[in-house]
């Protein structure tokens, strides 16, 4: 009995770990993300655009489309190595180590899925991705206010929306709200009231819940002027999602800023909030205060202490040190 009982065991482990036919495992890893991987975690178009993005350097590091099959230690190992290393655009030059690490964050979520599923034999294991850690850089208020003013003087329309209304009111309103930018381009009139802007969890990054973020008065007034149809977007973006930040960096130069994206907005938002006494962490609604202090807060802005702050005076009377002659 203990004999047959230990066959039946073996017999159910080794059908636990049968791989699927020859046809799924080829199945390239695109086709894989949008037709089973995004359906089953409820990700957002955007998400799978960016996770896109990993796997055209991945089919880009292998010389063809990117299969399931390819889901392996050694060849994401090697595909990382290669990445950190190869210019893929001109304008940005080698990747950071940040980028690095998103392209193996998402190999690695598609790979545990994969292996859930039992598409492949075993979970890749690839060692974390290191590299400098920079200091939190947002834009200070004044730069934020040559964005403004800057923007107000763009010509032409968008959507056919003033240029100089869209971008000015959709910086003002990052400003106050410290929301990152795919928030804000998703925000519908219906959510727009005369004093806060309510951000759906739908729309929001992990799709944790509904935010209000009160707004200034000026800013209201300003939104009023254009105020549309309650399903219309605030912001409606006609080109490609990604273009959005060619267009603003063209702003940064003609207001005169430094070089940053949007996220320095947010960055610096919260770096305003904290040091005039608020809570920065629920400002930008993280769920670790860990993450606020250490990729947000701009210490230019909340200010810094040492341990020598804090160290009592020491009482060294009136000696001084003998300079000998040379």
């Amino acid at each position: 009995m203990e004999v047959a009982g230990l066959e039946v065991g073996l017999s159910q482990l080794s059908s636990a770990w049968m791989l699927p036919p020859y046809g799924i495992l080829t199945m390239s890893l695109r086709q894989m993300l949008v037709e089973k991987y995004a359906p089953v975690k409820g990700i957002c178009p955007r998400t799978v655009e960016i996770y896109s993005h990993s796997i055209d350097r991945f089919s880009e590091f292998l010389g063809r489309p990117a299969k399931i099959s390819d889901l392996e230690e050694d060849t994401i190992a090697a595909f990382l190595a290669w990445r950190g290393r190869t210019i893929h655009s001109a304008r940005r030059g080698i990747p950071s180590a940040g980028t690095v690490r998103k392209d193996r964050t998402q190999l690695l979520a598609l790979a545990l899925y994969a292996f859930r599923k039992r598409l492949i034999p075993e979970f890749p294991i690839v060692r974390q991705v290191r590299g400098e850690k920079r200091l939190p850089r947002g834009f200070t208020s004044a730069e934020v206010a040559r964005l403004i003013v800057a923007a107000r003087g763009r010509q032409r329309t968008i959507a056919g929306l003033p240029a100089g209304w869209w971008w000015s009111t959709l910086i003002y309103a990052a400003w106050c709200s410290g929301a990152r930018i795919g928030e804000l381009m998703a925000l519908r009139w219906h959510n727009v009231q005369e004093t806060e802007i309510i951000f759906l969890a739908g729309t929001r990054k992990g799709h944790t819940r509904d935010i209000a973020r009160r707004i200034t008065p000026d800013l209201s007034a300003e939104l009023e002027i254009h105020r549309r149809c309650p399903g219309d977007l605030v912001w409606p973006w006609p080109g490609k999602p990604a273009s959005i930040y060619a267009s603003m960096a063209i702003l940064c130069a003609k207001a005169e800023v430094p070089q940053r994206r949007f996220h320095a907005i947010r960055k610096a938002s919260a770096s305003y909030v904290q040091a005039g006494g608020g809570d920065a962490v629920s400002h930008l609604d993280h769920s670790d205060a860990n993450i606020t202090r250490n990729h947000y807060l701009d210490e230019r802005v909340v200010g810094k202490t040492e341990g020598v702050d804090f160290l009592p005076a020491l009482d060294l009377g009136d000696a001084h040190f003998i300079e000998e002659a040379p």
